[in-house]
């Protein structure tokens, strides 16, 4: 949390690290969504000046980047059992961290190449065990691409609704379609 400086140049005036500028993004961003997220909303969460900011991130588009970051830190994928099992379970934690911060997905969706680690480490795993089905090599790709959609377009949906036991149903039936269309394709 910001707090007031005792440094013989900025005595008594509130400062920030680079943890309080995130910590405070995410609390704007879970307050008023991607498109609303700014700098000055950041800073006045802080209660410093917005120009302090930018000597912790450039702009919007690297703190949504740290923000995405922090937030999928510990998301893990299992490492015991079968393929599917583990796709199953990676899918459903990646579904239980992005519903509680369903601004994530526009934001992952739109960074383009500008991913951090975590992300990366995550999108790593998923093609992983997209690869250990045996769908034919050149369609890991695709079926990597499908899934995310999959996940990010149900999350986006249940942003718009309430969590009931019909979503948790609804998901499970999706996961377990993708995994025995994934299973159809495998090689033999």
């Amino acid at each position: 949390m910001a707090r007031r400086s005792t440094a013989a140049r900025a005595k008594g005036r509130v400062t920030a690290t680079r943890d309080d500028v995130v910590a405070a993004g995410i609390r704007v961003l879970d307050r008023v969504g991607t498109a609303a997220l700014s700098m000055r909303a950041v800073a006045a969460e802080l209660g410093v000046g917005v120009s302090s900011l930018y000597w912790h991130v450039r702009n919007k588009r690297e703190l949504l980047t740290l923000i995405v970051e922090d937030s999928l830190r510990d998301l893990r994928a299992p490492e015991a059992g079968s393929w599917d099992s583990r796709l199953s379970a990676f899918l459903r934690d990646s579904r239980r961290v992005l519903r509680a911060r369903p601004a994530l997905v526009p934001a992952i969706w739109t960074a383009g190449w500008a991913l951090g680690p975590q992300t990366l480490r995550i999108a790593n795993a998923l093609i992983g065990l997209v690869a250990e089905s045996g769908v034919p090599k050149p369609e890991v790709r695709d079926a990597y691409f499908a899934l995310v959609s999959l996940l990010f377009g149900f999350v986006s949906t249940e942003a718009m609704s309430h969590p009931s036991a019909a979503m948790d149903r609804r998901f499970d039936y999706a996961i377990d379609a993708f995994i025995r269309g994934l299973r159809a394709r495998s090689a033999p």
